[in-house]
């Protein structure tokens, strides 16, 4: 297997990692047998992995401290000031309005973001794969035409005087012949880039 990291921007996409779902022998009971340095690593992504004999889940996990979440949890407070403002001093109707409207938008789309956080990830029982991504749950059951694709992507942030952040975002595809569903994702500071794809073929 060859192992590629995007070093370009996302929209150069790298080869993606094929493996079967079926043929790689990994069923549920070799799933169970789980080291602790890939648990290690999965918490580190604030993933959440549990297998036993029948069963295998992983689940996301909801990171108040994480700076992505502190800044949605920002978006959701000025979405509610927006609400709130236009009531506190003297405004006219129109201004009301779209207050109310932008702040009611920013507030939703901020308390679904924070829900997606711990709502999102996958089961793996009696050959059936259901998975919730982007709050949407899918149940399908597994056969040897679905393979799984692993796309790494490294994200890069840059602040006017600083130096700014590294990602590694790794996502997992089912691919159904030529569909490509997503199924899970998940990021670790660049630094730890081979944590991830370590993470990400366990």
């Amino acid at each position: 297997m060859e192992w590629k990291c995007l070093e370009n921007p996302p929209s150069a996409m790298p080869k993606p990692l094929r493996t079967s779902l079926i043929t790689s022998n990994r069923t549920t009971q070799t799933l169970t047998t789980i080291h602790k340095d890939i648990l290690k690593i999965a918490k580190q992504a604030f993933l959440t992995i549990v297998a036993d004999n029948k069963t295998v889940k992983i689940k996301h996990t909801f990171r108040l401290g994480d700076t992505s979440n502190l800044g949605v949890i920002f978006f959701l407070l000025g979405g509610l000031f927006l609400i709130i403002a236009p009531f506190l001093k003297t405004s006219d109707i129109t201004t009301k309005i779209i207050g109310i409207a932008l702040g009611f938008l920013i507030a939703v789309f901020s308390i679904l973001t924070l829900i997606r956080q711990g709502a999102d990830g996958l089961q793996i029982k009696d050959h059936t794969l259901t998975f919730r991504y982007n709050l949407k749950r899918t149940t399908i059951d597994l056969n040897s035409n679905l393979k799984v694709l692993m796309k790494t992507e490294v994200l890069k942030i840059r602040r006017v005087g600083s130096v700014g952040s590294d990602f590694i975002i790794v996502t997992h595809f089912l691919q159904n012949h030529t569909i490509e569903t997503p199924i899970l994702k998940f990021q670790l500071d660049h630094a730890n880039a081979e944590n991830a794809k370590k993470l990400g073929t366990n």
